[in-house]
Formats: structure tokens, sequence, C-alpha cells
């Protein structure tokens, strides 16, 4: 059940306004005024301490303000509405703890799922995927992430899809980052019980390179105009089922394709913001990301 992750903490603190507002309804002047505060003090607890900043501040600002002042009044006017109609105080507990219960269990992650490969289909690929990789599953609109636990819901779901892993998940793209999720991995790796698929992994090149993907080869995947370009800067190989394309530049950015199960494609490249890639050979670079696509796919596979 725990941690639990912070939508699920901002949820739960929505069903406390409301508790709260509610209640307040239904007391007299003293009490009211004590737990209207008490409504208040969640959206303070939040933006107070650690104040957003960024572009997108005030974004945070109306949502938080938005939902709990949404939250306060849909309290109020159901504490008023049993107030009037002479209904028991402990129903709005029951309530509100029927509410929380219910989204506590939506981020449960079963022991049986917990720390195990998740399995996928893909493209007529069955696949099996560690949680430490952090997954980004997407099937048509819905995308989802495996394994992260600030995103527990995700993660629950889909082990919900699954049966706790029993049965696979169909989707139709799955985005890898191993240059963010190899520390993660690589403690797994070091446990006194590492999982099964250690044997196949190595830090070394796996951390330097930005992004796996395998997606419906309809998916751009690598920039074309690269590819249509004719300065000789870009280094081209293969064709555009499956090839290469390296940037020459003071950093050597590449990316590297090939198919991938039915009418799909599998897409690895290199990340212009790792240092090891200044100056670097293409041939170098190519290498690197080749092996961390023969690592990624036999760690996947079984």
């Amino acid at each position: 059940m725990f941690p639990i992750d912070e939508p699920t903490l901002h949820i739960l603190l929505l069903i406390g306004i409301f508790l709260s507002s509610a209640l307040a309804m239904c007391f007299s002047w003293n009490w009211r005024v004590l737990l209207l505060f008490v409504a208040i003090c969640p959206p303070v607890a939040l933006l107070w301490p650690d104040p957003p900043t960024g572009q997108y501040a005030g974004l945070k600002y109306i949502l938080v303000i938005g939902a709990s002042s949404a939250a306060m009044v849909i309290g109020i006017v159901v504490g008023s509405l049993l107030r009037r109609f002479a209904v028991a105080h402990w129903v709005l507990g029951a309530i509100a703890a029927v509410a929380a219960i219910f989204v506590l269990w939506h981020q449960y992650v079963p022991n049986a799922c917990f720390g195990s490969p998740l399995p996928v289909r893909i493209a007529g690929v069955d696949l099996f995927i560690p949680p430490e990789m952090r997954a980004r599953l997407e099937a048509g609109e819905s995308v989802s992430t495996f394994g992260a636990m600030d995103r527990k819901s995700d993660y629950a779901r889909l082990c919900r899809e699954s049966r706790n892993g029993a049965r696979p998940i169909e989707v139709d793209t799955i985005w890898l980052w191993p240059a963010s999720t190899h520390a993660a991995m690589t403690t797994a790796c070091s446990g006194n019980s590492p999982p099964a698929w250690c044997g196949s992994y190595s830090p070394d090149p796996y951390r330097h390179i930005d992004r796996v993907l395998i997606a419906p080869a309809s998916h751009p995947g690598f920039p074309r105009d690269y590819w249509n370009s004719g300065s000789a800067k870009y280094d081209k190989q293969g064709d555009l089922t499956e090839g290469s394309i390296c940037l020459m530049s003071s950093v050597t950015q590449c990316w590297i394709w090939r198919p991938f199960g039915d009418d799909s494609r599998l897409i690895v490249s290199t990340s212009n913001l790792d240092k090891i890639f200044a100056d670097m050979a293409v041939e170098e670079a190519r290498d690197m990301i080749v092996k961390t696509r023969e690592m990624t796919v036999s760690i996947i596979s079984r």
C-alpha cells in the first residue's frame, strides 16, 4: 500500500477537505469555524512550504486552489443537505472512508506483481518488461508507466490488467530510457538475489543511450529531415527499413533502426547531452547503440 504516490495523496487530501467542510455544516458555529479552517489547511500546506515556480507555476496554483475550492463547496452543499434532512453524521464518515479505500486500492500493487516483469505483446511478439526499466506503454490513446513508484496508479492498473503477470497486455508502443533508468537496474543487479535478466545486463554502454523505442513502422522515430538531407555532416547507412544516421558535430548523435515483429520498428538513439559523445567517432557511437540494442532485446525476451 505504501508509499502513497503524489496523485493519490492529492485525492486523499481532497476527500479530507470534503469531509471537513461537510461536517462543518452539521455542527454549531464554533465547530463550523474550526472545521472550515481545517479544510483550508491542505492547499496551504501544499503551496506554502514549497511555492511552485517556473513556467507552469500559475497552472499549479489554479489546479490546487480550484480543486480544493470545489471539494469544499461540494462538502458544504452535501453537509447542508444532510443537516436539513437530519441524516446521521456517521454517513459522511462512511462516504469518505469508502472513497479513501477505493483510492488507496487503485494504487495498490500486489506482492505477486511487485518487482516482477510485466508480460506484454507488441507486433505479435511476447516480451517481459522489468519494472526497473520504467517503461512507458502505449495502447491506442492509453498511456501508462510501469514500475515507477511515483506512478503507482499506473503500476497497479497494469498489474490488474495482466492478472499479476499471468497474461500479456496488448500494446502498440514501448518507450525505454536507459540513461535515466540504468541506476535502478544496476542497483537491482547488485543485490543478493538479482533478477534473471541481470545475466544480460551491463551498465556500459547501457547508461549512455538515450532511448529505446518499439513502435509501429508509421511512427517517425528518427529525424527524416536528416535522412533526406544531402549535407556531408550526416553519416547515413542502409535504408528507411533498416539503417542508421549520425549527426557529426561537436557531439555525435546517432539513430539506428530495424524491423521488429509485424509492421513495427525498433529504434535506438544516443543523447546529445552525454559528454561521452563529444567528438566521438561515428563507428564507436554506432557500436555502443548496437550493443545496447542487443542487450535490451535479450533482457526483455525469454
